[in-house]
């Protein structure tokens, strides 16, 4: 199956840095992600019904004439059909929650005056429980499942979010820069607008399994003077695979909670990577990359809020792909997820016909460590015939410490997603 993806980049007024961080003027970049449907509904009608309990009946209602819409925004072929439908989709709302505000204080500093000072947060949660089920005209399942949209945001005094997510004391409260309508995170969301937030993440949730989607994402690059000014301008024209490289090939920087934006950039340009990718295969494989560095930024710098929802989102996303890589199994269709591709690779590597013998990790540590200059190493691996790496999170670690330069393992990770996707 064709995984396929289009970039398409805004970019604010830039302000200089003079360090590493997402900046008053961050620069926004849109990717628009394709997701591919994980059911297969027969026919070209459908009707939804949705339940609910006696006292949410309007919102049963509501999901009823979203996911009728959204099914039919994402798949054009599609028509609701109360009638003579070929698809049913029944859907109940299990659980609905939106407490009451908490307010809570915690220590902060006043930038007005420079003094310490106690300040106020308010902290808006909600979730949305759905469990659906689609059945063709006949009765027979096509396919279920639960999806929960939650929503878990704290606020300082000026309406600003706080957090991704509550997570950790605030130390310091900005005033929101100025910006009209362009401002991000306005104010905390009424009881009408958590309800319609909630809403649309379900509906999303759902109509991601029955048809193919897109979404627009928009994420944010940190900026500094160097090489991740460099590589977002890479970014910006749409060439991740050289940010990419620029990002990995910056010397990291001394404190880890620093070298945290250039691991998060890292992660960016794997994600853009993963929806440009051709094959389901060399997507997981990006989206396994921008998991880790994703993760690695996070545990450098916990109290980053920018850090937090692209992991959640990658998580997301490969927990998509795996699904449809099981079903895929179950099915006993071809070989073409990841493991399936390495374990034909391996099987076509021990035939006696097979070609030179794989390039491993030790080989490049022995290399490196007998002098050999990083170019001509990473020329050696361009050019191999075949090649068998371990670039988990332990083998980077190991290969690390063997001397390897991120210059050589930037080329290993680029080979290794050849091999793959010749296979």
């Amino acid at each position: 199956m064709r995984v396929t993806a289009f970039l398409s980049i805004g970019m604010l007024a830039a302000l200089t840095a003079s360090a590493q961080d997402f900046g008053a003027a961050k620069e926004r970049i849109l990717l628009l992600r394709k997701l591919p449907a994980l059911v297969h509904l027969s026919g070209t009608t459908f009707k939804v019904r949705a339940t609910a309990h006696s006292d949410q009946t309007q919102l049963a209602r509501d999901l009823q004439t979203q996911l009728e819409t959204e099914l039919m925004k994402e798949d054009p072929h599609l028509r609701a059909d109360e009638r003579a439908p070929s698809a049913v989709i029944v859907c109940q709302i299990t659980a609905y929650s939106h407490p009451p505000p908490t307010v809570s204080t915690k220590p902060g500093l006043d930038l007005k005056v420079g003094v310490a000072m106690n300040q106020s947060y308010k902290r808006v949660t909600g979730s949305l429980n759905v469990s659906f089920q689609a059945k063709s005209a006949g009765g027979q399942v096509l396919g279920s499942d639960n999806v929960t949209a939650k929503y878990d945001e704290e606020f300082d005094g000026f309406g600003n979010s706080a957090s991704g997510g509550v997570k950790g004391a605030v130390t310091t409260t900005w005033k929101r820069i100025k910006g009209g309508s362009s401002s991000e995170s306005l104010n905390p969301p009424t009881d009408a607008e958590l309800q319609a937030l909630l809403m649309a993440d379900a509906v999303r949730q759902i109509a991601q399994h029955l048809v193919n989607t897109e979404e627009s994402v928009e994420v944010f690059l940190a900026r500094q003077k160097g090489a991740l000014d460099a590589g977002d301008k890479l970014a910006e024209a749409g060439l991740w695979q050289r940010a990419q490289e620029t990002f990995e090939t910056a010397p990291p920087l001394q404190k880890l909670q620093d070298d945290a934006y250039r691991l998060y950039n890292i992660g960016v340009a794997d994600e853009a990577l993963a929806y440009q990718a051709e094959d389901e295969a060399s997507a997981m494989k990006f989206l396994d990359e921008a998991a880790i560095n994703y993760g690695k930024a996070i545990d450098a710098k916990p109290a980053e809020k920018y850090f937090l929802q692209p992991q959640k989102r990658i998580e997301t996303a490969i927990e998509h792909y795996r699904k449809l890589e099981d079903q895929q199994i179950q099915k006993g269709a071809p070989a073409t997820s990841k493991t399936d591709k390495l374990n034909a690779k391996s099987a076509s590597d021990a035939r006696p016909a097979a070609s030179a013998k794989a390039l491993t990790n030790a080989q490049v540590i022995a290399m490196v460590k007998s002098g050999v200059d990083d170019e001509t190493v990473a020329q050696t691996i361009r050019s191999s015939k075949a090649v068998n790496f371990d670039l988990s999170t332990a083998g980077q670690q190991g290969l690390t410490g063997g001397g390897v330069s991120a210059q050589v393992l930037t080329a290993m990770k680029a080979r290794a997603r050849q091999s793959v996707a010749a296979k």
